[in-house]
């Protein structure tokens, strides 16, 4: 594996979790913004300073504009950052014409993959059997922005996507019954828990639950890491998805 020169866009909790996962893969970082040294302020790709990949853990409010920059500057990147996803074809775009390569997530903990497998081979069965309903449930710290995350919406979607009976996402409060063809995602905020997301499948006579529950950064950070290993030297838009299919451990 040869070393990388990272540029990190968040120098938060994930950023240095990044940084020190970085460090033990051999790779080093060579650029660092944020809300200080905002990347958007950078007049050209010169103030990465040579970076090979972005790593970007910022805020929503800003991704969009700094993937166009990843894009128009032709440096592949890796984006965790949430709140952008429905300009998902006009990114696309912008990745062809940089002839870069852009890895997003919303949650980049592998373990998490290995559960979206799980369902997804489960899901041909679940259609069938339909005396289960399903929904989502999502725990995060009282800081997180985003509500619900968007690991909980991509689990939801998978669900919607592989079950019939199931037509949309409901995301608010029930204060009624809820429609049947409803897959309904609940969020929590409490205290400092890193991450935890449920799917419950209930029946008359059971009750199964798949729960994945985040113990460090560490998790995402080296998933991000991986990613960044894996990017450098793609061309194209992908999803960690992309990523397992093409070999984990391949570098680009």
């Amino acid at each position: 594996m040869s070393e990388l020169a990272l540029a990190l866009v968040g120098t938060g909790r994930m950023g240095r979790a990044v940084e020190a996962v970085a460090a033990e893969r051999g790779h080093r970082v060579v650029a660092r913004f944020d809300a200080d040294t905002p990347l958007l302020d950078a007049r050209d790709d010169s103030a990465l300073e040579g970076a090979d990949v972005v790593v970007d853990f910022s805020v929503p409010a800003v991704a969009l504009d700094q993937i166009h920059r990843y894009a128009f500057w032709g440096v592949d990147a890796v984006v965790g950052t949430t709140g952008w996803t429905d300009s998902l074809d006009k990114v696309r775009g912008w990745v062809e014409e940089g002839q870069s390569g852009l890895l997003w997530a919303p949650n980049f903990s592998l373990g998490l993959a290995l559960v979206l497998r799980a369902l997804g081979g489960a899901l041909p069965l679940l259609d069938r059997l339909d005396e289960y309903d399903v929904a989502v449930h999502e725990a995060h710290h009282t800081g997180k922005l985003d509500s619900p995350s968007g690991t909980a919406l991509r689990l939801a979607e998978a669900l919607v996507e592989g079950l019939g009976r199931k037509a949309h996402v409901e995301t608010e409060t029930q204060h009624g019954a809820i429609e049947a063809n409803a897959l309904h995602v609940t969020s929590q905020r409490l205290g400092h828990v890193l991450g935890e997301h449920t799917v419950t499948l209930d029946s008359e006579v059971d009750q199964i639950q798949i729960v994945h529950t985040a113990k460090s950064r560490r998790a995402f950070a080296l998933g991000a890491v991986r990613a960044a290993e894996w990017v450098r030297g793609r061309q194209g838009l992908f999803t960690l998805d992309d990523m397992i299919d093409g070999g984990v451990g391949d570098a680009g």
